[in-house]
């Protein structure tokens, strides 16, 4: 079974339930949104300048009155974006680079108190950068007392603090329009994560070769503290078999995650449906929304276990677990060539290339299981 999208273990049953709607304008969403922050920074400059010793407390209140009211129009905004047409991913995104600006405008704002609100405090212990979707957001201080807080106050720490704010609102201006904007920043990362896993693996059965082309010279050695400097056991050679079936295996994970790159986000899906009239429908942006959604949730299902599969290769190996996550890979290569077959539906080069995978995966599978 399935969730969200209507979808069966068989490709020509696979459907996506079309209805009229209206359309979210990302574009337009994306413009305000950055409007928004262009405010927020400017109303972060103007409290900060207000704030600055000697302060007198009338024009104080009244920048703190402005940017309160700022940051709750920012978050009635973000709030205001409809999961169902805009996709969960593009709203997730827009939500962290959010709760971004709210943390570095509260950091900022603590800057000025005599006595610290102890949970801002606490978050900036927890938080020693700002996620990696706001990249360009430097580290935020991890004071923890209030006399360490006082003490930035005293010199330039505010200053710091204003342009962490300002930067946090810029991101904004490279946020996604899109859900399957949002999804390909993710897929990008994950590519990277299944290209590392990939690595690790290869350079493992390659040192392990290069080991035992070296054991002669090492038998003499002599020095018992060498062995500090290679922990990793050497992999007899079943494990070595079953790690080389294994990186296959990944590797061919790794073009069917380039293919549904390619075919699901770099261009815009021109996927039809055929009703049951022979009319030929597109997927309202709704569907289009949850395909994506489900495109990325059953990839980073995928990615998880190519990273566990990767450290579980390392000797001594536990060959039935590590055939057992095979066959858990499999099905869910299965299942997310399921969804990718809802955007070339009618594409027969593309929809060969997805059964030749399929097949070519239980042919690797074969390989392990024949033992």
């Amino acid at each position: 079974m399935t969730k969200g999208l209507t979808i069966t273990d068989s490709k020509d049953q696979a459907q996506v339930q079309l209805t009229d709607e209206e359309a979210w304008d990302g574009e337009s969403f994306g413009v305000r949104l950055a409007g928004l922050g262009k405010l927020l920074s400017n109303d972060v400059t103007k409290t900060s300048l207000a704030c600055k010793p000697p302060a007198e407390s009338k024009t104080v209140i009244g920048m703190i009155d402005a940017l309160g009211e700022t940051c709750f129009r920012l978050a009635g905004f973000v709030d205001s974006v409809p999961v169902h047409l805009a996709g969960q991913t593009y709203k997730a995104e827009i939500q962290v680079l959010a709760n971004n600006i709210f943390l570095a405008t509260a950091a900022l704002l603590n800057e000025f108190l005599e006595v610290p609100v102890d949970k801002v405090l606490h978050i900036q212990q927890q938080k020693s950068a700002i996620q990696a979707s706001v990249s360009g957001l430097a580290e935020l201080p991890t004071s923890s007392t209030p006399s360490s807080s006082a003490a930035e106050s005293g010199s330039d720490g505010y200053l710091m603090k204003t342009g962490i704010v300002w930067e946090a609102c810029q991101i904004f201006e490279q946020a996604s329009r899109s859900n399957r904007q949002a999804v390909a920043k993710k897929w990008g990362d994950m590519m990277s994560t299944m290209e590392d896993a990939i690595a690790e693996v290869q350079d493992m059965i390659d040192s392990n070769d290069e080991d035992n082309d070296g054991d002669s010279d090492d038998e003499d050695s002599g020095n018992e503290s060498d062995d500090s400097w290679n922990t990793d056991e050497k992999l007899t050679e079943e494990e070595k078999q079953l790690s080389i079936r294994a990186n296959a295996l990944l590797k061919l994970t790794k073009m069917l995650f380039k293919k549904l790159q390619q075919r699901c986000l770099d261009t815009q899906s021109t996927t039809t449906s055929t009703s049951s009239s022979g009319s030929s429908m597109t997927p309202q942006p709704s569907d289009l929304a949850k395909m994506w959604d489900q495109l990325y949730d059953r990839a980073r299902g995928i990615v998880e276990l190519a990273d566990e599969i990767a450290t579980s290769l390392y000797s001594p190996q536990e060959p039935e677990s590590i055939v057992s996550m095979l066959q858990e890979l499999s099905r869910k290569n299965h299942d997310c060539i399921l969804v990718g077959r809802l955007f070339v539906r009618g594409q027969v080069e593309h929809e060969r290339w997805m059964d030749m995978c399929e097949t070519q995966t239980q042919k690797i599978l074969g390989t392990v299981l024949v033992k």
